[in-house]
């Protein structure tokens, strides 16, 4: 933003310096009230009077200390060459520099309302970021959270399933036990018990 402020301050200078070079002439000495003259003396008779400021054109005559000039109104006469002075009067370069300043604080203006606006813009992008970083954030937060509940259950329920097996095997071991001791029993009780006898024929003769 300074860079294009100073930018257009040169500019505007530079127009300005370019107008006062092409139209510098002569004007009167700023702080006095002079007469213009028929010739260059006292002697001759007042053409008119000349007010600091007024812009003229010097001939390039000089006599004595006096020097030919010819005023805004077209008037050819002389004053003294001490009351000339070189270049534009102020009295026609303030309003060309107000006027210039004016639209250098417009520029100002206008620039400064658009760094405004993208200052503010940037600040509301960046707000919507952090917001939207903030809730991914959250996001994450909870999910590692539900993870570390998930695997939290699963180490119980795995657990679990590992005590039901241990307690699955030992009610089949403890069944098993059984059954073959029953059986040893039985088998026990079977080979212990009276086989009856078989009954004998008796061989008939016809």
């Amino acid at each position: 933003m300074n860079k294009r402020i100073i930018t257009a301050l040169l500019c505007l200078l530079a127009v300005s310096g370019h107008t006062v070079a092409r139209e510098a002439t002569n004007s009167v000495s700023e702080d006095i009230y002079i007469y213009l003259l028929a010739g260059p003396s006292t002697q001759f008779r007042i053409l008119g009077s000349l007010k600091a400021g007024d812009p003229l054109t010097a001939t390039g005559t000089r006599q004595g200390d006096y020097s030919e000039v010819i005023d805004e109104r077209g008037r050819k006469g002389w004053i003294q060459t001490k009351d000339l002075a070189t270049g534009e009067s102020f009295r026609t370069k303030v309003p060309a520099l107000t006027k210039a300043l004016s639209d250098t604080r417009e520029q100002l203006k206008t620039v400064t309302a658009e760094r405004d606006a993208l200052v503010q813009s940037n600040l509301e992008a960046n707000a919507d970021a952090n917001a939207q970083v903030a809730e991914l954030q959250s996001q994450v937060a909870e999910s590692a959270k539900s993870l570390a509940a998930l695997e939290q259950e699963n180490a119980e329920l795995t657990k679990r399933v590992d005590t039901l097996s241990q307690s699955e095997r030992f009610i089949w071991m403890q069944q098993g036990g059984m059954v073959a001791g029953a059986g040893l029993i039985l088998g026990l009780i079977l080979a212990y018990l009276p086989r009856p006898q078989r009954k004998k024929k008796n061989d008939r003769w016809m």
